[in-house]
């Protein structure tokens, strides 16, 4: 079980097999074509092999009735058993023997002496007189040639027209006598025949592949095992980054091959991606000291520059005796004092987001409220609807946009009760806050800013609304959203 595993679920098994499978088909395909060849090439080659057989069958028992004297009855009953035997040359010995040459049927025979005379005939009996078919081939027989190719000759049904002729024991000229006969042309192959061919085509092949494969084998194992190093790395580096961890970066590879490139360009993506996130973090960091510094412009600075008055107001009345205006003034101070204390307090808190010390965003706003409702002091209902894990950034914007909610409460509401709900549904996450405040003309707080453009714009990134329900004395609503897609939910998951 393993083996599989390891051949059709990692890249080396796969690889390793695919180039076995690549040595074996493209030797079962030589083969083939190889096997093709031969089969032409037989098909020819037979030819001469199977009329050449005739010349060697022949020519032997021809010339026993001829030399060293002749025996011209001898002669004719060898060639009377000749045309009843009906094959001019022995069965085949083995597969690859050319098939015995058969003697068209009642075809003549004859044997011609090298003066032109009939030396023996079949038919016995006749008066015809002797016309070669072919006066070329016929001279050639009589002048020795042992060209087979010239000792016949096709004729108009297909057959092979011969003269054969019978050498003399040392080949000495002239011929002793000529053998003229027709026989059928080389038969096709039976499907036995190819069959068998076949068969041992397909053996041998067997045999190579037995021998050959293991070296497909080995080959692809040690190529593939390059490759998948080197994907491995690059599948290295990419689970790095997925946590977040762009300083890991893939090794150098000196391959000039389209995975060096690969490596070379998520190189380059972790370097561009390495300076986006630190030029967004700089962004980030100059837009939360901008905004820090405009609320301590509208709150502290302003109650310090208050303070400051009431205290001088104070000491200008001591001086002129006044103790009892001397006195209201140093209380308003003192009021103002605290209140810029509250002031930072609640900065301070916003600054330190329990979210990001490891706390899910339930008991991280619970702190906070608490936190919230003791330095405003102004009570609390939190309630939670519903728990699941969310991804960090859903819980971060949240987070900070109930910091800006209830600091405009604190600020601006003289609320004395204060609801927040946490609701967690299927598809959608959303924090209500809400106060029994004076409220507010939304249109007017809108164009002052009122950290609704922060809260606004915080949520839009992550494709949330905000909604807000209001009016002079009837208290205010904030309701925040944010979808929850399948993208958002398996990374809060994982998270989690």
């Amino acid at each position: 079980m393993k083996f599989l595993r390891f051949l059709f679920k990692g890249l080396r098994g796969r690889l390793t097999l695919t180039y076995t499978l690549v040595t074996v088909l493209a030797l079962m395909t030589l083969e083939a074509i190889l096997f093709i060849s031969a089969a032409a090439y037989t098909q020819i080659s037979d030819t001469e092999s199977y009329l050449e057989d005739v010349l060697i069958t022949l020519v032997p028992e021809a010339r026993s009735y001829l030399q060293p004297e002749q025996d011209l009855p001898g002669l004719q009953v060898w060639l009377n058993t000749l045309s009843r035997k009906g094959y001019a040359s022995l069965e085949p010995q083995g597969l690859f023997d050319s098939p015995a040459a058969a003697i068209v049927h009642n075809s003549p025979i004859f044997i011609i002496s090298p003066q032109g005379e009939i030396l023996a005939r079949v038919p016995a009996s006749g008066t015809s007189q002797f016309i070669p078919y072919s006066e070329p081939v016929f001279n050639q027989a009589l002048a020795g040639t042992q060209n087979i190719q010239k000792l016949n000759t096709q004729d108009e049904n297909g057959n092979y027209w011969m003269a054969v002729p019978i050498f003399q024991k040392d080949h000495n000229l002239p011929v002793l006598g000529v053998i003229v006969l027709t026989v059928e042309p080389l038969p096709v192959r039976n499907l036995t025949d190819w069959v068998t061919l076949l068969g041992l085509a397909l053996l041998a092949g067997l045999v190579m592949l037995v021998a050959l494969a293991p070296f497909g084998a080995i080959f692809g194992y040690i190529l593939s095992r390059g490759l998948t190093r080197r994907l491995s790395n690059l599948s290295t580096t990419a689970q790095a980054w997925g946590k977040g961890d762009f300083s890991f970066m893939p090794p150098p590879d000196r391959s000039n091959d389209e995975i060096s490139a690969l490596g070379f360009q998520m190189r380059e993506m972790a370097s561009r991606i390495t300076n986006l996130m630190q030029d967004k973090q700089t962004l980030a960091q100059m837009k939360e000291r901008n905004r820090i510094a405009q609320e301590l412009h509208d709150t502290v600075k302003q109650q310090s520059f208050a303070t400051l008055m009431q205290v001088r107001a104070a000491r200008n009345k001591m001086e002129s005796s006044d103790l009892a205006a001397a006195k209201q003034s140093l209380l308003e101070a003192e009021t103002l004092i605290k209140a810029s204390q509250q002031e930072l307090g609640l900065m301070i808190s916003e600054l330190r987001p329990a979210a990001l010390e490891g706390k899910g965003l339930i008991e991280a706003l619970r702190e906070y409220v608490d936190s919230w409702s003791t330095s405003a002091c102004v009570p609390v209902t939190y309630k939670v609807i519903g728990e699941r894990s969310l991804p960090f950034d859903v819980e971060h914007t949240l987070y900070r946009v109930a910091q800006e909610g209830l600091s405009n409460v604190v600020r601006h509401s003289r609320a004395s009760a204060v609801i927040v709900n946490l609701v967690f549904e299927e598809n959608q996450v959303i924090l209500i806050i809400e106060d029994n405040g004076t409220g507010f003309d939304f249109a007017e707080k809108q164009q002052s800013g009122f950290g609704l453009v922060s809260m606004h714009d915080r949520l839009i990134e992550l494709g949330g609304k905000l909604e807000i329900r209001t009016g002079v004395h009837s208290g205010t609503q904030l309701t925040a959203s944010i979808p929850l897609t399948s993208t958002l939910q398996s990374t809060g998951e994982k998270n989690a």
